[in-house]
């Protein structure tokens, strides 16, 4: 794929309506419209390409766009595939302001200081609030936002791209109002993200945004009831507290950052980022929680290099065990994918070995197997009622089927030349010989 890198300069008409003549502006910064699905200016950071896509959950041959940042491996391994970090952008703002993320990534990759990934930035209207709008009332120039994203942008990607299209190949951050649609996002459908990093993340209440116009284009007149509701309904902290088990059992990467001039950290007294933070630990999600000296509601400022370097160990931290995966013999990805059907591969450890190296995969259910240094399956452990009956001799199956009393199988280990270790949910245990035969109860 050709990327060309757009560097042009545009007259913007009402620049020079306001000032009785035409103005240069930096095309990276130009504003858009109120309702622009699609962003009007084509600049793109390095590296990046405009891309439109379609939009069906909008209507039929509705189209939207979004910015996306190809490293510069990209194209010299036709095979390997990348992690994606989707990038929101705030309030009044367009899929341009992913540029900061972009040139950041860009200048760690070329270092060799970050593992090289995907950067995808969606034009999300200047004012959506990453939710599926209340279209119901008059007053809402927003629309579904949030199916946009997951039903229509992120299927779109994963066709185009070499993504690593799983959970734990797939990052959300953003700012501002885009920081609290990334931890929407995130807790919302933990079985999407894996890792999620909030900058300035409005965290707002209802009574907290002061912008009224802003709530009232998303979720309906301010002086009706349900609007509040519907606000409330959509709250990352709702997500957090409905899928906190999920999130925790994922090993979901989670930071927040604030500087401490913005009223987000410091509101009368009020710390809004912080109120949030301190329900993630009671909720008992591990995340990080930076405060920033000197910073204001900028993500410039909060990751200024002399205060705060923008850290990219987080996304290859939160990455490794996805592209752990993508190293990982295909015919133990094979294996797993046909013997457990919709898990989720979550990581494939090498555990080193006289004989060969062994491999150790761990899936999204909470299953785990090993293999030898042939690529066979040596050990199997699942939750009770999820071991696979392709896993189980068929002589096993049918003892068991003669003992309909026993407790389910969470573990079956092979041992060599004698059979396979049965262990049962009650702490029983049984052997069995190569024949599926019961050598010892």
């Amino acid at each position: 794929m050709n990327i060309k890198n757009i560097s042009v300069v545009v007259l913007l008409a009402t620049a020079g309506a306001l000032t009785g003549a035409s103005e240069t502006v930096d095309p990276l910064s130009a504003p858009t419209g109120k309702t622009d699905w699609i962003d009007p200016v084509e600049a793109v950071a390095v590296n990046s390409h405009y891309v439109l896509y379609p939009s069906p959950t909008r209507g039929e041959d509705l189209m939207a766009s979004c910015m996306v940042y190809l490293p510069d491996c990209y194209d010299q391994d036709g095979d390997r595939r990348f992690p994606v970090i989707y990038y929101l952008h705030g309030g009044t703002g367009n899929q341009r302001e992913g540029r900061w993320l972009v040139r950041r990534v860009h200048e760690a990759t070329g270092k060799g200081e970050m593992e090289p990934v995907i950067i995808v930035c969606p034009q999300a209207l200047p004012i959506g609030w990453y939710i599926n709008a209340n279209q119901s009332d008059p007053k809402v120039l927003s629309g579904p936002l949030e199916d946009l994203i997951l039903k229509d942008l992120i299927p779109y990607i994963d066709s185009r791209y070499r993504t690593i299209p799983t959970a734990g190949g797939r990052g959300v951050e953003g700012f501002s109002m885009g920081g609290r649609g990334a931890l929407a996002f995130a807790f919302g459908h933990p079985d999407v993200f894996g890792a999620v990093s909030s900058v300035a993340g409005a965290v707002v209440d209802w009574n907290e945004e002061p912008l009224l116009r802003a709530l009232e284009c998303t979720f309906g007149d301010a002086d009706d009831p349900f609007s509040r509701r519907y606000f409330d309904s959509w709250h990352p902290v709702g997500a957090a507290c409905r899928n906190s088990r999920s999130v925790i059992s994922s090993g979901m990467d989670v930071r927040m950052y604030v500087g401490d001039q913005d009223r987000l950290y410091d509101e009368n007294g009020v710390s809004i980022t912080g109120r949030f933070h301190e329900c993630l630990d009671r909720l008992s999600i591990p995340h990080s929680y930076t405060i920033v000296p000197g910073a204001g509601h900028d993500p410039e400022e909060i990751f200024n290099d002399s205060v705060n370097r923008y850290d990219t160990s987080f996304w290859d931290n939160a990455f490794a065990p996805a592209l752990r995966v993508m190293e990982a013999p295909a015919g133990i990805r094979e294996f797993l994918s046909s013997v457990f059907p919709g898990a989720e591969i979550c990581d494939v450890n090498v555990i080193p070995d006289e004989r060969g190296d062994h491999y150790d995969a761990i899936l999204s259910d909470g299953s785990r197997v090993r293999f030898n240094e042939h690529l066979n399956w040596i050990k199997a452990e699942t939750h009770p009622a999820l071991f696979p009956d392709a896993l189980l001799h068929e002589g096993i199956r049918g003892w068991m089927n003669e003992n309909p009393g026993v407790a389910p199988v969470v573990s079956v280990e092979k041992v060599p030349r004698v059979g396979y270790d049965v262990r049962l949910y009650d702490g029983s245990s049984f052997l069995f010989d190569t024949a599926g035969r019961p050598i010892r109860e």
